[in-house]
């Protein structure tokens, strides 16, 4: 029997989706396998990191916007030799401990990562400890973003496209590492549903044009605001809404109490698990730009007019994804407006962007999980193992750390000393 284990961090849902996705996708179309999912801050951090990593990165992009894309951009630009004192690396070294004593207790064959964090403690581990099985870990965005060069000790990197084949050699990765697998998103939303039958399902007119706005839950407000300008630019044409609120029950039950024009159809929605079925009844999305939810969309090629405020990673998948045609956005009411018009007027302006959506569209989850379960069994030493003393790992890696450091910089210092000895004419 093949064991896997999955890693994840609670930081918004995206990584826990794409976890429990792939166990779900194990379990149910490979026969013997045992899979096991970890959330690494929950199981073995302290309650501030836990904190910090879900509902300090919630405030954090919600209320100090600003102040996080500094932080984001800053930590973005440092230079990859900087990679075992990058700030990922307090919290990856609480993890240390428990996660080692869980690899020889569980004896996985394949560790799957869905966060950077994992990348991030087994790379570290490995300085000093032998870890036999595989480690994969997956980028769930469309940026290598900050601390992804703290993760280059894994066996494989997992990148949406052969685009991010050079960003990620930048960082240190080697290129027998990199899988251009795509975004291995939940697979239901790379399943077909036909339009006329998904709105039939949902009550809706099956020739009307459809907008579903989605704000992913109550984390990230603001979606009130525009539903109601969705609404004001529909004075006598007809159109249907499909609102998801997610866990925001203020603004589902503020819509609730709305009265609608003849020409206005709304489906008001609170949390729901048929995302996939909504967005195979619209014609265009209204969302922010996280990775996993900007892959749900290409997978159901599903053109997306996205949010002008958006955060840290969200800038660089709306920066890719607007230069692959894939997704557009606005500035105001007034440019919404315009266009949300331009796509429902001009069936070749519509028909394009969803061509370049096309392009984008890949079942990464399905080739994840034949590559995962295409790795070989591993062999672990039981003797070795019941000699270890745990009390010390913590201190055996930080101490490797140090080492791998001073050693990181003497070679970055040696290659600039190279580089400009080469570029004197």
């Amino acid at each position: 029997m093949k064991r896997i284990l999955i890693l994840t961090v609670t930081a918004g849902n995206g990584h826990n989706a794409c976890a429990k996705a792939m166990k779900e996708k194990l379990e149910s179309e490979y026969g013997q396998v045992e899979v096991k999912i970890i959330d690494l801050l929950k199981t073995y951090s302290s309650a501030i990191k836990i904190w910090v990593a879900d509902k300090g990165y919630s405030i954090a992009i919600g209320k100090f916007r600003h102040l996080y894309n500094m932080f984001y951009e800053y930590y973005l630009s440092r230079k990859p030799s900087q990679r075992y004192r990058c700030a990922a690396q307090g919290v990856a070294m609480s993890l240390v401990e428990g996660l080692y004593r869980e690899i020889n207790e569980f004896k996985p064959d394949v560790i799957y990562s869905t966060h950077f964090y994992g990348g991030i403690a087994i790379s570290n581990l490995r300085l000093v400890y032998d870890i036999p099985c595989k480690v994969i870990v997956a980028n769930l965005d469309y940026v290598n973003s900050p601390f992804w060069e703290a993760s280059i000790g894994i066996d494989y990197f997992i990148i949406p496209n052969d685009d991010f084949i050079k960003p990620s050699l930048k960082i240190g990765y080697k290129e027998s590492q990199l899988k251009s697998f795509g975004l291995p998103v939940n697979e239901k939303f790379y399943k077909e549903i036909d339009k006329s039958t998904a709105r039939q399902e949902l009550g809706l007119d099956k020739d009307i044009f459809t907008i579903m706005i989605m704000y992913g839950g109550g984390r990230w407000g603001g979606g009130f605001n525009i539903f109601k300008d969705v609404l004001s630019c529909f004075k006598d044409r007809k159109v249907q809404i499909i609102m998801i609120n997610g866990h925001n029950e203020k603004d589902y039950e503020r819509i609730g109490k709305m009265k609608f024009k003849p020409n206005i159809k709304v489906l008001n929605v609170g949390f729901t698990n048929q995302v996939d079925l909504y967005m195979s009844a619209s014609d265009i999305i209204i969302n922010k730009l996280g990775g996993t939810s900007a892959t749900e969309m290409i997978n159901k090629r599903l053109p997306a007019i996205v949010t002008p405020v958006v955060s840290g990673q969200e800038k660089h998948n709306l920066k890719y994804l607007m230069k692959k045609g894939a997704v557009k956005t606005f500035k105001d009411k007034k440019e919404l407006k315009k266009v949300i018009f331009d796509l429902m007027d001009n069936p070749k302006h519509y028909q394009e962007m969803v061509e370049n959506i096309e392009k984008l569209r890949v079942n990464g989850i399905d080739r994840l999980a034949k590559f995962i379960m295409d790795q070989p069994t591993a062999m672990y030493d039981q003797e070795k193992i019941d000699k270890i003393d745990y009390n010390q790992v913590t201190k055996n890696v930080i101490k490797a750390k140090r080492k791998a450091h001073r050693s990181e910089q003497i070679n970055y210092k040696k290659e600039l000393k190279h580089e400009k000895y080469c570029n004197c004419g």
